[in-house]
C-alpha cells in the first residue's frame, strides 16, 4: 500500500506595507515585490547611463588623449620588441625611436610646407584646367535642344567653388598677417594644439616603456575569473586590428614615396605635396587612388597631353603595384585573408556602411576568422561526423 503523498504548504502570502512595523520594515516589504525590485533596476540603470554620458563629456579630451597616446605605443611596440630582440633595450628604442621621428616630421614639415602653400594657390589654375576640359567635353552640347545652358551652368559653379575654396584655405602666412588681433588668439591656438600634442607623445613614451605592464593594470581590474576570456578577446583584436593598422600604414607609406618619386620625374610641381595626399587618400579603397590621380592630371595639363598621360600611367602603376604586389605581400602576411575574401569583405563593408565600412571590413573579417576557428571550429558540433577530405 502506498503512502499518502504529503502536500507542501501553501506559500505564506506577502505581507502586506501597511502591516508594516517601522521604515526598515516597509522597506523590506516593498523590496520583495518583484514590480518594485524592476522599477529600481531600471532607475539604477537609467543614473548609470547619465553618470556615463557625463563623465565621458567631462573627461572626453582626457580619454581622447590617453587612447591616443596608447594607440602610438601599441602601433610602435612590435618595432620595439623586434630591436629588443636585436639586444637593444626598450628605453633605447624608445629614444631612438623618439629622435628618428623627430628627426623625419621636423624635415618633413619643412619641406612640404611650401609646396602646401603652392598647391593651395595652385587651385585656381587647377580650376582653370577642369573648366577648360569641361567646356570643351560639353561644346557639342549647345546644338542640342534643351541642354544649350549647361555648359554655362556648369562653368559658373567651377567658378563659385573655386572662389569660396581659394578664400577659405588661403596660406596660414597670409591669414596671419591679415588677421590683425585675431594672431594672438590664433597663435595661442597653436601652442594649445603643440602642448597637447606634447603631452600625448610623452604619455605615449610611458606606455611604451610599459607597454606590458599597462595593458595587465588594465586587465587585473576585472574578476580573476574573466580575465583568461579578456586577455584572448584583447589578443584576438589586436591582431586583427593591429596587423590591419600597420599594413596600412604600411601601403599608405608605399604609395607617397611611389608617387612622389614619379611626380618628381615628370617634373610635375608639388610633387611631394601630390604624393603626401596620394597616401593619405590611397586609404579608401577604390576611389582613393582615382582622386589622387586626377589632382595631378589636372595641374599637368598645362605641361600637355604627354605629360597628363605619363601621369596617368603612373597611378595605374602604382595601383597595379599596390594590388597585386605589395597589396598581397603586406596585407597576406598580416591578416593572412585570400584575395577573394579581402574583395567581398570591401564589397559588403562598401553596401552596408559606405567608405567607413570598407575601411573597418578587413579587420573586422580577420577577427571574425579568427573567432570562428577558436570558438566554433572546436565544438564538438564542427568535430564530430565525418569531414570532406575524408569523403564520408
Amino acid at each position: 500500500m502506498n503512502a499518502p503523498r504529503s502536500i507542501p504548504p501553501p506559500p505564506p502570502d506577502r505581507p502586506d506595507w501597511r502591516a508594516a512595523r517601522d521604515v526598515p520594515h516597509l522597506l523590506r516589504i516593498l523590496w520583495a515585490q518583484p514590480p518594485v525590485r524592476l522599477i529600481a533596476y531600471l532607475l539604477l540603470l537609467l543614473a548609470a547611463v547619465r553618470a556615463l554620458m557625463w563623465g565621458s563629456q567631462l573627461l572626453a579630451s582626457v580619454t581622447v588623449t590617453v587612447i591616443a597616446a596608447y594607440g602610438l605605443a601599441f602601433l610602435a611596440n612590435p618595432l620595439l620588441a623586434w630591436l629588443e630582440s636585436r639586444r637593444v633595450s626598450r628605453m633605447v628604442g624608445v629614444l631612438l625611436l623618439l629622435v628618428v621621428t623627430i628627426a623625419l616630421t621636423t624635415l618633413l614639415v619643412m619641406t612640404v610646407s611650401s609646396q602646401v602653400t603652392g598647391l593651395i594657390n595652385g587651385i585656381p589654375d587647377l580650376a582653370r584646367n577642369l573648366k577648360d576640359i569641361t567646356s570643351s567635353g560639353l561644346d557639342r552640347l549647345d546644338s542640342v535642344k534643351g541642354a544649350e545652358g549647361i555648359k554655362d551652368s556648369l562653368s559658373k559653379y567651377i567658378d563659385e567653388q573655386t572662389t569660396n575654396l581659394t578664400t577659405n584655405t588661403g596660406p596660414l602666412l597670409e591669414r596671419l598677417v591679415n588677421a590683425g588681433p585675431d594672431v594672438l588668439g590664433t597663435l595661442s591656438s597653436l601652442l594649445g594644439w603643440l602642448g597637447q600634442l606634447g603631452f600625448i607623445v610623452t604619455l605615449a613614451m610611458y606606455f611604451m616603456l610599459d607597454y606590458d605592464r599597462a595593458g595587465r593594470s588594465v586587465l587585473s581590474v576585472f574578476p580573476r575569473r574573466w580575465q583568461p576570456t579578456l586577455l584572448r578577446l584583447s589578443d584576438d583584436v589586436s591582431s586583427s586590428f593591429g596587423g590591419f593598422l600597420r599594413g596600412q600604414l604600411l601601403l599608405m607609406l608605399s604609395t607617397a614615396v611611389l608617387a612622389t618619386a614619379g611626380l618628381m620625374a615628370l617634373n610635375v610641381p608639388n610633387a611631394v605635396a601630390l604624393g603626401l595626399l596620394s597616401g593619405l587618400l590611397s586609404i579608401v579603397p577604390y576611389v582613393g587612388i582615382v582622386v589622387a590621380a586626377a589632382i595631378p592630371m589636372l595641374l599637368a595639363i598645362s605641361q600637355g597631353a604627354l605629360t597628363v598621360g605619363l601621369v596617368a600611367a603612373l597611378y595605374f602603376i602604382i595601383n597595379q603595384v599596390q594590388g597585386n604586389v605589395l597589396g598581397p605581400l603586406i596585407m597576406g602576411r598580416t591578416m593572412r585573408l585570400s584575395p577573394a575574401a579581402i574583395l567581398i569583405a570591401l564589397l559588403v563593408g562598401l553596401a552596408v556602411a559606405g567608405v567607413p565600412g570598407a575601411i573597418l571590413a578587413v579587420p573586422l573579417t580577420t577577427l571574425f576568422k579568427r573567432w570562428l576557428k577558436r570558438y566554433w571550429m572546436t565544438t564538438p558540433a564542427y568535430r564530430g561526423g565525418g569531414s570532406i577530405d575524408s569523403g564520408q
